[in-house]
């Protein structure tokens, strides 16, 4: 019974959603009868979007048949297609669609973006075939089920309203063109893209041309905040945090004798590092808060587990420095439960944080580019190897050595009982006793260094990958 009534429901779903007669926009006539644009990893059955153009003639007039298809993520959002002189939004016209729920319709208009590029308009002008939206194979059809949204219409190649930057499509004028997806639109226009819901053609096309090409060269625009956002994560997690943690862990009796910041070398480097790690992590949070407007609006996976995964981690990160401020002294009996938490806090924060830059990586907001190449990934794969290692090997170097450093540490307790007992009988100034080197410090030298450098080189080949893909 439940499952007669689930395919009830979606077979209600998909007739409430979509016109039966409107053939799907496929990419089998690509570069043979109509030009193509659409991202390098693109197939039939998986496809961001898919924009399609041909010409075609209505009543003696020359019309340019155009085919959008995309992923919109809801039933509010849209696919527009923007007519550039350059590959940036600007005072250009624009063309696209949106399902209207309460017609159960999906609508086509034709817009001009402001000199800005922020906001769009519809064009309600005199021109009142700039549009051909009915007739056969024309329309629009909204799948609620996957998001996608596609369209079918015809536009006037020379508008007869030249106000409005409404572009003319005769050759040999060339644009550049953008399509943006978005999950709501305005009022009185197409609104903003969501994260990632801007790819521009990295050439200019003549539309009218004769010459079909099928164009997978994108740009998909990574924005400059979200970009921002990556490179100072990987700058918190990947350097700051590496470093900080192996200091705390392997490297509190190395350096005893020596000072920074009036307090222990490990400890303030620790403390410094960490700290660091806490204020890029708040920054590239406040950051993507406002790119996003708010909350991440994906909902496709894996793109919704980011944002949940990046908010543990922020939680954790600002967690862990609160409980370290009301530690308790070294002597005091709750100092282990203390020591237990920090580190289980710590850990998870740094674990998780792997998974979630992978993630980042392969977010829309980074740019296309990054979403189909895969050495990025081998990057950090390279790097938690790399971090692991490090780690193993601190172990079995303390373990090697822990004998040999206890009787060390042993022996300077007596030699500080000792110089405790001769300044209360006499009341002689003498010289505290220095603290003992640890055996097999060297090599420990040898290991934070490889391992700072790694960590730097790595991160700053992370930025660069982010910043410029």
């Amino acid at each position: 019974m439940f499952i007669l009534i689930t395919v009830f429901v979606n077979l209600a779903l998909s007739a409430t959603f979509t016109n039966a007669i409107f053939p799907d926009i496929t990419l089998h006539e690509c570069a043979l009868t109509k030009g193509c644009l659409r991202p390098a990893m693109c197939t039939e059955s998986s496809c961001a979007f898919l924009v399609t153009w041909k010409l075609v003639s209505v009543k003696s007039e020359n019309y340019v048949e155009f085919e959008l298809r995309g992923n919109v993520q809801k039933v509010t959002g849209f696919i527009a297609l923007a007519f550039s002189k350059d590959q940036r939004v600007g005072d250009d016209g624009v063309v696209g669609c949106y399902y209207q729920s309460s017609t159960n319709t999906v609508n086509i208009r034709a817009g001009y973006n402001d000199i800005g590029g922020k906001t769009t308009n519809f064009y309600n002008g005199p021109d009142e075939e700039l549009l051909i939206t009915d007739g056969e194979n024309l329309g629009g059809t909204f799948n609620a089920m996957d998001g996608t949204l596609q369209c079918r219409f015809r536009r006037r190649v020379r508008p007869l309203d030249t106000v409005h930057q409404l572009m003319d499509l005769t050759s040999p004028n060339a644009y550049h063109l953008i399509v943006t997806r978005g999950v709501e639109r305005k009022k009185d226009g197409f609104g903003r893209p969501f994260a990632g819901g801007e790819s521009v053609s990295q050439r200019p096309v003549v539309i009218t041309s004769p010459i079909y090409g099928s164009m997978t060269g994108i740009i998909g625009r990574g924005s400059a905040i979200a970009k921002t956002h990556g490179c100072l994560m990987v700058l918190a997690w990947v350097l700051c945090a590496s470093i900080g943690i192996i200091l705390a862990r392997y490297y509190k009796d190395v350096w005893p004798n020596s000072g920074l910041l009036g307090e222990r070398v490990w400890f303030q480097s620790h403390r410094i590092l960490q700290g660091i790690c806490v204020g890029l992590t708040c920054i590239s949070i406040i950051l993507i808060f406002i790119y996003c407007e708010g909350y991440s609006q994906a909902t496709a996976y894996p793109y919704y587990i980011h944002p949940i995964l990046g908010l543990i981690v922020f939680s954790l990160a600002l967690i862990n420095p609160i409980i370290a401020l009301c530690r308790c002294n070294p002597a005091h009996e709750y100092r282990p439960w203390f020591n237990w938490i920090h580190f289980f806090i710590g850990t998870f924060a740094y674990v998780l944080s792997v998974p979630t830059m992978m993630l980042g990586l392969r977010m829309p907001a980074a740019g296309l580019q990054l979403q189909f190449i895969n050495y990025p990934l081998w990057i950090l794969i390279f790097f938690v190897i790399f971090q692991f290692i490090i780690e193993i090997t601190l172990e079995i170097h303390g373990c090697f050595y822990y004998r040999r450093n206890k009787n060390k540490r042993r022996t300077y307790v007596l030699e500080i009982d000792q110089y405790q007992a001769a300044k209360r009988l006499n009341n002689a100034r003498q010289p505290r006793p220095p603290e003992p080197e640890p055996s097999g410090r060297m090599f420990k030298y040898f290991i934070i260094g490889l391992h700072a450098t790694v960590c730097a080189i790595v991160a700053v080949i992370l930025v660069i990958i982010i910043a410029v893909n």
